[in-house]
């Protein structure tokens, strides 16, 4: 099993037959804690088996690894981390997997494929003494940083053609439901607007089809930046 096959789930990203709650714990050592629970359809686990990359170019990458404990397991050890927690049940038409893996340090997180393979996470100094800023690219920094250009040039000008895509896209998002929770070692501080505040210590991004309104939208959620400065004077983090 490689690491992408976690990261051909992401796909259903852009079906809308998804549903997705991943919280991450970060301890005040760097250690941790990363969970996800993930119910997709049978017909979309299917259709994006078909169109993976792995699976073009004859690969072995299989999406419905996730289901099997000893695949996961073994492909979080490769990367450093340990299952402490896999569970699956099947209804009709559904599949579902709750699962928890735990990380000995920052360095770990970083090389997780539980975000995807291109997953980014930077730990830094926050911008006053005694704080720290933790930053999740889902697809990386360039990513990003592309999409946010792009976003903005169509929010200045008109685009028939991403008009007509997103409104395709549209009809097949109802549905999505992904949640990327942070829950850090010290209290929450500042935060980037695409994230929300639930805890002292905690901050939720959540995506539903209905946030998802016009084509620039769409654009920076499916390559969006996750940024929290928090207190970290009681913390020992690698920054």
């Amino acid at each position: 099993m490689h690491r992408s096959s976690f990261a051909v789930l992401l796909l259903a990203l852009c079906s809308g037959c998804l549903e997705m709650e991943q919280t991450v714990t970060l301890a005040a050592d760097g250690s941790g804690r990363q969970a996800i629970v993930l119910t997709i359809a049978d017909a979309t686990l299917a259709e994006i088996q078909k169109v993976s990359p792995a699976a073009q170019l004859g690969g072995v990458a299989n999406a419905a690894a996730v289901f099997d404990d000893e695949l996961v397991g073994g492909e979080l050890r490769q990367a450093g981390l340990e299952l402490v927690r896999h569970a699956t049940r099947q209804t009709p038409g559904r599949r579902t997997v709750d699962l928890e893996a735990s990380f000995p340090d920052f360095a770990a997180l970083q090389r997780s494929p539980l975000c995807g393979t291109g997953a980014q996470w930077v730990l830094a100094a926050g911008p006053r003494p005694g704080t720290a800023k933790l930053t999740l690219y889902p697809q990386g920094k360039s990513a990003w940083t592309e999409a946010r250009a792009k976003a903005e040039k169509m929010d200045a000008s008109t685009d028939p053609v991403a008009a007509d895509f997103f409104r395709k896209r549209q009809q097949s998002l109802a549905g999505l439901d992904v949640a990327i929770r942070l829950r850090l070692p010290g209290d929450v501080l500042v935060w980037t607007r695409n994230l929300d505040k639930t805890g002292d210590r905690e901050v939720t991004a959540r995506i539903t089809a209905d946030k998802l309104r016009t084509p620039e939208d769409l654009v920076r959620w499916l390559a969006p930046r996750f940024e929290v400065i928090f207190d970290a004077k009681d913390c020992k983090l690698p920054l």
